[in-house]
């Protein structure tokens, strides 16, 4: 478990409540943030067709999740951060971790932080 995780699963039970509307859980915020990052890293690296369009929309979803995770009483920009920073980590040591997140979870969390207002 990183630092992140700890911190997480740490939060009084009135602020992870207000994660599952959006995520389900702090697990699941953890593993959607950590893959946000693995997406913009990839698409940046690889510069797939329409890549700007890409890393565009990738970064508008974190920074709306860096203000909704604000709103919950946490500093939004830094747990986004430190949940990329683990990724970061991963990624130099050769990890790849277990992603108990199917694509279709994936893609549903992504839709409801982008229809959030």
């Amino acid at each position: 478990m990183t630092k992140v995780q700890a911190l997480l699963a740490g939060l009084p039970d009135e602020t992870k409540q207000q994660f599952i509307p959006l995520f389900g859980n702090v697990d699941k915020f953890y593993t959607v943030m950590y893959l946000i990052a693995k997406n913009e890293h990839i698409t940046g690296n690889e510069k797939p067709d329409r890549y700007q369009e890409r890393l565009d929309v990738i970064r508008r979803i974190r920074s709306k999740v860096e203000n909704i995770v604000t709103s919950f009483g946490l500093d939004g920009s830094e747990l986004v951060a430190d949940v990329a920073s683990d990724y970061f980590e991963d990624y130099v040591n050769f990890r790849e971790p277990s992603i108990m997140l199917t694509n279709e979870e994936f893609i549903e969390t992504i839709n409801k932080i982008a229809a959030f207002n």
